[in-house]
């Protein structure tokens, strides 16, 4: 099937890059070690207020993560010219933008996980639920869509790198915000999967958009 081939092309391409792969992982391992600092360390936040400094920090970095990796998976293949040969081929927009998506996503979930898996081993505190799993799945999976959407719109649009990392963040804030609580919830052992619709939609509009660039 095509759209597993360009997905197991990015993979691949991406896992030769090895030194690339690390520095994202020191980028995620940098960001959690000062947030298990302010969790356990002196002067620390109240316990009760952990799960917040948690969800705020794994926001942040993700953010910063899906942007990093939209520029590796979708803009410097635009650079080498494959996407364009992609799109003489027999390949539909939806599958190349959907297998964007895909890519990012699993390496941002990787990210996400090794995120909070770190803050609690160095703040000798667990945030790992179910219901926060399910969290980070969504989370990654809105913020992958939104990434590879705005690298689209860096390649195919006039709009510059900096134009579109405001981008990235107006699209993201509005769900960043009114998710947050629920994030904490599912800290707790709360569950309310109403955080996992809009990701969904999310995906949905960076294909419909992501088709709309493609064939400018």
């Amino acid at each position: 099937m095509i759209l597993f081939e360009l997905i197991r092309k990015d993979i691949l391409e991406e896992a030769r890059r090895v030194h690339e792969l690390v520095a994202l992982m020191a980028l995620v391992a940098t960001l959690s070690i000062p947030t298990s600092y302010l969790i356990s360390g002196p002067g620390s936040v109240l316990p009760q207020d952990a799960p917040a400094l948690v969800v705020i920090a794994q926001q942040a970095s993700a953010i910063l993560v899906a942007s990093l990796l939209g520029f590796l998976v979708v803009i410097r293949e635009a650079e080498r010219g494959t996407i364009n040969a992609l799109k003489l081929a027999p390949v539909e927009p939806e599958t190349l933008i959907v297998s964007k998506i895909v890519v990012i996503f699993m390496f941002l979930l990787s990210l996400n996980i090794a995120f909070v898996f770190l803050t609690s081993f160095f703040s000798s505190m667990n945030f790992i639920t179910a219901s926060y799993f399910l969290y980070i799945i969504s989370l990654s999976l809105y913020l992958a869509s939104v990434g590879a959407l705005a690298s689209f719109m860096i390649i195919y649009t006039d709009v510059g790198t900096l134009l579109a990392s405001v981008s990235i963040g107006a699209l993201s804030i509005p769900y960043l915000y009114s998710s947050a609580p629920q994030a904490v919830d599912a800290i707790n052992g709360l569950t309310n999967v109403s955080f996992t619709f809009p990701p969904i939609a999310m995906s949905l509009v960076s294909i419909v958009l992501g088709r709309f660039l493609l064939e400018i």
